[in-house]
């Protein structure tokens, strides 16, 4: 799969940016949690690094999901000023982990699989895709804020989508950096310690 031209990531970049000028527009604290992860990823598709390689036809389908995990949690979220404390405190939890993980992937940030430098500090240290630790977090927190049962539907039917991604994108980084293995025999754990 041909490489996107870099105008097209400079775009990108510049309309995530807009649109978390955009959530800021009628501030809600949910808004703010929004907007922190756009302004984060509008900034580093800006910066980002060439890559490696690019991820094949299979492995982009396989990610293809994945990437509408935050647009399915906002439509099932209930309103914000209905929210328990619990879902509140769950969802800053997850921004915080997502945006601090993307902070330590830095450059080497992307929207699809490809083979960039692998990122071993930060969250990475404790698990290899803490950014979507951190985004499950925020999806679960949506879910509950809706139903029960929602919350803990939501997260099962999401997972199996991150795990294809996370394999596609393992595949890549084993395939394009020896470090990578070390690191995988170093950090175990892809998301769950003692679990996977």
């Amino acid at each position: 799969m041909p490489r996107p031209p870099r105008i097209l990531e400079i775009v990108a970049g510049i309309s995530v940016l807009v649109s978390a000028v955009g959530s800021l527009w009628e501030w809600t604290p949910e808004r703010g949690l929004v907007a922190a992860v756009q302004f984060t990823v509008g900034g580093l598709l800006l910066l980002r690094r060439p890559l490696r390689q690019q991820a094949n036809s299979l492995q982009v389908l396989a990610s293809l999901p994945a990437l509408f995990v935050g647009a399915i949690g906002l439509a099932v979220a209930g309103p914000w000023g209905e929210w328990h404390m619990a879902s509140i405190v769950l969802f800053g939890i997850g921004v915080a982990l997502t945006v601090l993980s993307f902070l330590a992937l830095g450059r080497s940030f992307g929207i699809l699989p490809a083979a960039r430098n692998p990122v071993t500090r930060g969250p990475y240290r404790c698990v290899r895709h803490p950014a979507y630790v951190g985004q499950l977090l925020m999806l679960t927190a949506c879910g509950f804020s809706s139903s029960m049962i929602v919350g803990i539907a939501l997260p099962l039917l999401i997972i199996p989508l991150l795990v294809l991604r996370i394999r596609a994108e393992e595949q890549l980084l084993v395939g394009n950096w020896v470090d990578y293995r070390v690191y995988t025999q170093r950090v175990r754990w892809r998301m769950c310690p003692l679990v996977w």
